[in-house]
């Protein structure tokens, strides 16, 4: 035949070459490069999705023109691309002259002549990331519908890659800036001084953004006029005390009330910016705010790197600039009530980052039925819960415990979990996954805390459990034939606090099975006399009723715990995942 064959040889090196990169602009040329090589095309192209415009964008071309169709727009229902992305249909296409359906603007712009096409959505969990499109055959006169199964194959897969890769991106960037707003936390929580919380902040700006000028103004409460109250990276005759407020960036923000990112724009408005104090020609601005009137402004501007700041900087510097108001003023009042505003403000932080932590996991996915409960002991915990989505037949599932309370405690809760969701994603290894977030988080987070995690990766096809545990408690694996509860454990010491080499263990389960995931808030549920509820009687209560309904088994463990502390209060938080495994 004129195209290869989906050989098991040829599926194992398109799954490596897929899987051999972290970037996301390399992935997408290695899915167009190997989809042109399948199906011996002219050319072949990947346009991703725009859910803000609605659109598909060009983001791969190979072939003859294809770096002139990079950027391009399709809408949503023009062209054939454009009507896949509607109806998440393929569609062939062996006679183009002829064809209406022809989004004839894209050929007319790069000079290209469309014969024959055809085109596939990529889906991944309900998803559509975009549409993979091959473009004129050769060796043979047309696309047939064994080339749609190979197409839809190789979107399959690339529609994982590119959304397990968007998301390590996604997870990278947040790590970023949960690292800037704990450096500004604990400028918060520990600084009396006015001028030294001003300097303390700007250079750490400086730091998480790369940004070689920072400063910030703010209006004197007693004058009402703005003023320059701290910066970094301008000589002195460059600096003045008191900022116009009719002209220039400040007359921006206070005249539109919303914070300004140029983007290396040639034609800045000298009125805005003067080009030729500055090394580049972008700058981010954000006002900050009391109460819903701006109080000041901060501005960074010359990234050290040379590039143009991102709505990710904007997005920083936006959560940032909250912090600032209420720290600025907090401390322009210490003396009045200063201790309270303080522990307010954390628990605020610390109570906003854990609502937004935990995942809305689906009660039943695929073959699995899942159950979560979570109770923070105080108003700030440290336990948490994830899954991560791998293919239709296999997830992985972590419980975690976080040493220490308060908001500390909390930030380095979303800072670890972010870092080792993005290293179950990328690697199969239960192990290796653990190893590789323990050395980010040791040479990344600068907490001094550590945090011990169960990680277990279901695979529902060959009904098997890999796991392994950093440090954390006996979980517990109820096997509904013998009736009787298998440990968990596995040799590691917690994350952040060492290099460790950390064991990978396996077993098999048959449906019906039931994996328990606790943190010790369940185990070691404490009453009034101090006597603890124990590992043992929490086995035995499974064994007991491991096969009534996930659900009701979920509510009976939280009864009789509950019971059992009476009036006690809770000592720690109270965290448990359940999945019968069907």
């Amino acid at each position: 035949m004129s195209f290869k064959q989906l050989s098991l040889a040829l599926i194992s090196d398109i799954t490596a070459r897929i899987n051999s990169t972290d970037d996301l602009e390399e992935l997408l040329g290695i899915i167009i490069e190997t989809t042109k090589d399948v199906l011996n095309t002219e050319g072949c192209s990947l346009l991703l999705y725009d859910p803000e415009e609605d659109c598909l964008v060009f983001q791969v071309a190979k072939g003859d023109k294809g770096e002139s169709l990079t950027e391009l727009k399709v809408p949503r229902g023009k062209g054939i691309a454009g009507m896949v992305l509607e109806s998440l249909e393929p569609v062939i296409v062996n006679d183009a002259a002829n064809d209406p359906r022809i989004y004839r603007n894209i050929d007319d712009a790069v000079g290209f002549t469309t014969k024959n096409l055809i085109c596939v959505p990529m889906k991944a969990q309900g998803e559509i990331q975009g549409v993979l499109e091959a473009v004129n055959s050769l060796e043979r006169p047309e696309f047939t519908n064994k080339d749609i199964k190979i197409l839809e194959y190789l979107s399959d897969l690339a529609a994982i890659a590119i959304r397990n890769r968007r998301l390590i991106r996604d997870l990278k960037d947040r790590a970023r800036e949960l690292d800037c707003l704990y450096q500004i936390s604990q400028a918060i929580s520990n600084i009396s001084e006015l001028d030294q919380f001003l300097n303390l902040t700007v250079n750490s700006i400086s730091d998480v953004l790369g940004a070689e000028r920072v400063s910030l103004i703010f209006q004197n409460p007693r004058t009402k006029a703005f003023e320059l109250s701290k910066s970094i990276g301008f000589s002195l005759e460059e600096e003045s005390h008191l900022v116009d407020e009719s002209r220039g960036i400040l007359n921006e923000i206070l005249s539109l009330g919303k914070a300004i990112l140029v983007q290396g724009q040639t034609d800045i408005n000298p009125d805005l910016l003067t080009p030729n104090r500055y090394k580049t020609r972008s700058f981010v601005s954000v006002p900050i705010r009391q109460d819903g009137t701006i109080i000041g402004v901060l501005n960074a501007a010359d990234k050290m790197s040379g590039d143009s700041f991102s709505h990710q900087d904007l997005s920083i510097l936006s959560t940032i600039s909250n912090q600032i108001a209420e720290a600025y003023n907090s401390l322009l009042a210490k003396n009045q009530k200063e201790k309270l505003t303080s522990i307010r403000r954390d628990m605020q932080i610390a109570s906003q980052i854990q609502i937004n932590s935990l995942p809305n996991i689906p009660k039943k996915m695929h073959l699995l039925e899942i159950e979560t409960s979570y109770t923070a002991s105080k108003e700030i915990g440290g336990d948490f819960y994830d899954l991560i989505y791998h293919n239709p037949d296999e997830v992985s599932i972590l419980i975690a415990d976080v040493s220490g309370k308060g908001i500390a405690a909390a930030l380095f809760m979303e800072f670890s979990k972010t870092i080792i969701a993005g290293e179950v994603a990328r690697n199969s290894s239960t192990s290796i996954s653990l190893m590789g977030a323990n050395r980010i988080i040791q040479e990344k987070s600068g907490y001094f805390m550590f945090v011990t995690v169960m990680l277990t990766r279901i695979n529902m096809l060959k009904k098997r459990i890999r796991y392994s545990s950093a440090g954390h408690n006996e979980q517990l694996l109820y096997k509904a034939k013998e009736k009787k509860v298998l440990l968990l454990s596995g040799k590691g010491m917690p994350l952040g606090i060492k290099e460790s080499e950390i064991e990978e263990h396996e077993v098999e389960y048959q449906p019906g099975d039931l994996l328990v995931l606790y943190t010790d808030g369940v185990s070691e549920t404490t009453n009034k006399d101090g006597e603890m509820y124990s590992l043992e009687n929490l086995a035995k209560l499974i064994e007991r009723n491991g096969d009534m309904p996930v659900e009701n088994l979920k509510e009976l463990i939280l009864d009789t715990t509950d019971a059992f502390r009476g009036e006690a209060d809770p000592h720690d938080d109270y965290t448990l995942v359940m999945v019968r495994l069907n």
